[in-house]
């Protein structure tokens, strides 16, 4: 028989997936440990066999750290486990890179989606993030990011 699931864990889990736009965009990048596992294993179009959230932390810091961003979640399926202690969230998002320098007003848009598997953690300390009554911390095991579609001038990704 399923466990019944917490309704507040969806809100905590969507709060996660949030925290790593605020972390990209805020360039606050040891936010990355409130959105991954430690052992994390994580697929990007451009670092495709990333173990661990130490490699997410240095590959996006050598990708994006430099570029001004601003990255919004659309569309998002979650869907618990029989035990409700993990999920699956589909989430498709739109990343916007700002060029600098040289190529100041243009931009790059990214379109694509997040496939996530998700854990609950218990919460130290009575802390849950902002979500009162969720059944605990939910971090990202697995991570796929697959594009949809890019437009606009990949230089400013490579030329600041």
């Amino acid at each position: 028989m399923a466990t019944k699931v917490n309704p507040l864990d969806e809100l905590a889990i969507r709060n996660t997936l949030s925290r790593y736009c605020e972390a990209l965009d805020m360039k606050m990048f040891d936010l990355l440990d409130k959105v991954f596992l430690p052992d994390v294993v994580a697929s990007y179009p451009f670092n495709p066999d990333l173990k661990g959230v130490d490699q997410i932390r240095t590959a996006i810091i050598n990708r994006l750290g430099p570029i001004k961003t601003h990255h919004n979640l659309t569309t998002s399926t979650i869907v618990f486990s029989q035990d409700a202690h993990s999920a699956t969230a589909i989430t498709y998002f739109q990343g916007v890179h700002l060029g600098q320098g040289p190529h100041a007003g243009k931009t790059l848009t990214a379109y694509g989606k997040y496939q996530d598997e998700l854990a609950c953690l218990e919460a130290s300390d009575g802390d849950l993030e902002g979500v009162n009554g969720a059944s605990g911390v939910w971090r990202i095991k697995s991570r796929t990011v697959a594009f949809s579609g890019r437009i606009g001038d990949e230089a400013i990704m490579k030329e600041f």
